[in-house]
């Protein structure tokens, strides 16, 4: 990523100096720079609070609470899980988090459960199907409340950051039904082809 930045802004100077232009680009640094401060600063902000609060939902025990709430959604999805062992809580936290809509927060918990579930379920080289389905899980990231977006969306003068919650919610929804349909298909057919 550095990489394509760093070539993209040489060719903008290089442009900027050919074209006799290069005040713009130098304008523009200028201009943008104490909006991308407050930016990071929203962003930042948003990441706190909401990190904060999953460490409260941690040294409470509320995550076990919302995991026995999770419990009958989430034995649809994964099969022969241990519903007691600790990739099982690592999940409902990175669940939680996507929720909440901490997109960035919920990294480290899903790096957590991934490492968590492989050690559970013995796996070595290729992943299992219940890993496979928890990163499916984990990218539609079904989110009641999309705070880090909304925040973005504040930060850049909306008056009503919160009113994208019903496509977030139907395009979560949607995707996480054809993610989970089609991994469950596919393995069975992988399975089937294999025994054959």
């Amino acid at each position: 990523m550095s990489t394509i930045i760093t070539i993209i802004t040489s060719i903008s100077i290089i442009l900027g100096f050919y074209n006799n232009k290069l005040y713009n680009i130098t304008n523009s640094v200028m201009d943008n720079t104490d909006k991308t401060i407050q930016f990071i600063l929203t962003i930042g902000g948003t990441m706190a609070l909401w990190g904060g609060l999953m460490n409260i939902v941690k040294e409470s025990k509320l995550d076990e609470k919302i995991s026995s709430l999770l419990k009958p959604f989430l034995k649809l999805i994964f099969s022969k899980l241990n519903l007691c062992g600790e990739a099982y809580k690592a999940i409902t936290l990175n669940v939680t988090a996507n929720l909440l809509g901490l997109g960035n927060a919920a990294t480290p918990l899903g790096i957590d459960a991934m490492k968590k579930l492989k050690k559970e379920e013995n796996i070595k080289n290729s992943p299992s199907k219940n890993m496979a389905l928890f990163t499916l899980l984990n990218t539609a990231s079904i989110q009641l409340i999309p705070s880090t977006v909304a925040a973005i969306r504040y930060s850049h003068g909306s008056k009503s950051p919160m009113d994208i919650l019903p496509a977030v919610l139907i395009s979560s929804f949607v995707t996480l039904i054809c993610a989970v349909i089609l991994i469950k298909t596919t393995w069975r057919i992988e399975k089937r082809n294999t025994n054959a």
